[in-house]
């Protein structure tokens, strides 16, 4: 998933950081520690590991991924080079399909609380909804106004099989419920009012991150 598109005259001061928009709430998750982090995100092993990201009109992207039935190794290896594809390509997410792996693996990595979440799926959303702008590394060069809940809560296992619960706010929320479209194959393009009218060019100046 892509950053959201900062709007005329934001931005235009330094941000304070934000309080985590996710966070575990219930169990052991899969997170992506200071050592993982470190390693996949150095210069080398993204140059050596990360992959192009597949593209709208990727059959992969359009059906819905499996339960992944991998070793922790396999699971280990699949995680670092989603986790390096997205680094290459500046994002804050990533699904396995959009890497060409239709398996039900995702990485949300919003303020830095790095989680990967084996066959997720997003068990709660609010009422409350905040309109956004979203963009995708799927969807390059483009970002779309929709609606999303302000929050959401997401249920997951981590390698050992063992349940955890994660919960989104803001960005963090959008982040959660993008990821996981994709593993049904939906895009958030799928998801707009019209696209003539909801889907934008990204201008030079306001490159983004995706998901």
């Amino acid at each position: 998933m892509e950053q959201e598109i900062e709007r005329e005259g934001e931005g235009d001061e330094e941000e304070a950081p934000h309080e985590p928009r996710v966070k575990v709430t219930k169990g052991r998750a899969w997170l992506i520690d200071p050592g993982r982090r470190a390693k996949w995100s150095s210069e080398a092993f993204v140059a050596a590991t990360a992959v192009d990201i597949r593209q709208v009109g990727d059959p992969v992207l359009h059906r819905p991924a499996k339960k992944p039935n991998l070793s922790k190794s396999d699971l280990e290896s699949l995680a670092a080079r989603m986790f390096a594809s997205m680094v290459a390509a500046r994002g804050i997410g990533i699904a396995a399909p959009q890497i060409g792996v239709p398996l039900r693996l995702i990485i949300v990595d919003v303020d830095g609380a790095g989680i990967i979440a084996i066959d997720p799926r997003v068990e709660w959303t609010s009422d409350e909804v905040e309109e956004t702008s979203e963009g995708c590394l799927s969807v390059r060069g483009l970002y779309g106004m929709l609606e999303r809940p302000l929050r959401a809560r997401l249920v997951a296992v981590n390698p050992a099989g063992k349940r955890f619960v994660v919960e989104g706010e803001g960005l963090g929320a959008h982040c959660m419920i993008h990821e996981t479209d994709h593993l049904d194959g939906v895009l958030y393009v799928d998801r707009l009012r019209s696209r003539e009218k909801d889907l934008f060019p990204v201008e030079p100046e306001h490159e983004v991150q995706a998901s």
